[in-house]
């Protein structure tokens, strides 16, 4: 009998694991690290998705909506992935681009969530005057799924 079971949506890293802290080097240079973008890689994707978008989202930051490291959308389905330290090639677009971890010293623990939307649309458009949460709302609107994994890391 054929396996007809829809294989999961999942995005997995070497360098973030869920709710294992991160390696310094992909902490901001402010944090001692070398904002090394970590790897990502990524399975599953919804056949009926048309692009992909990436949100690194500490929710823990002493900001109203958190603050954003690494916002990309564009991101065509045909990519599985990114590795260390690479920037997403066109027709992906980085909105923002990767910023390491870098709490308030004593802040304690932060969430640093590496979410993957798989979209309805090929091309997200968006006003040049949205600010990140606007952006991720509009995401949001056009997700089929997501899937995420949460890095830690605390600044002492």
């Amino acid at each position: 009998m054929a396996n007809t079971e829809a294989k999961a949506f999942d995005i997995s890293s070497a360098a973030v694991q869920n709710n294992v802290f991160m390696a310094a080097e992909q902490a901001d240079g402010k944090c001692g690290g070398e904002n090394v973008s970590p790897d990502l890689k990524w399975s599953g994707i919804p056949a009926e998705a048309k692009s992909l978008a990436l949100i690194v989202h500490d929710p823990d930051a002493p900001h109203k909506h958190g603050w954003y490291h690494w916002i990309v959308v564009d991101i065509p389905v045909t990519v599985t992935g990114i590795e260390k330290g690479a920037k997403f090639a066109k027709p992906a677009r980085a909105l923002d681009g990767y910023n390491g971890p870098c709490p308030p010293a004593g802040h304690g623990v932060h969430h640093y969530n590496f979410t993957l939307y798989a979209l309805n649309v090929e091309r997200m458009e968006l006003k040049p005057s949205l600010t990140p949460y606007e952006i991720e709302k509009a995401v949001k609107a056009h997700a089929l799924a997501q899937t995420k994994v949460t890095g830690l890391y605390e600044r002492k």
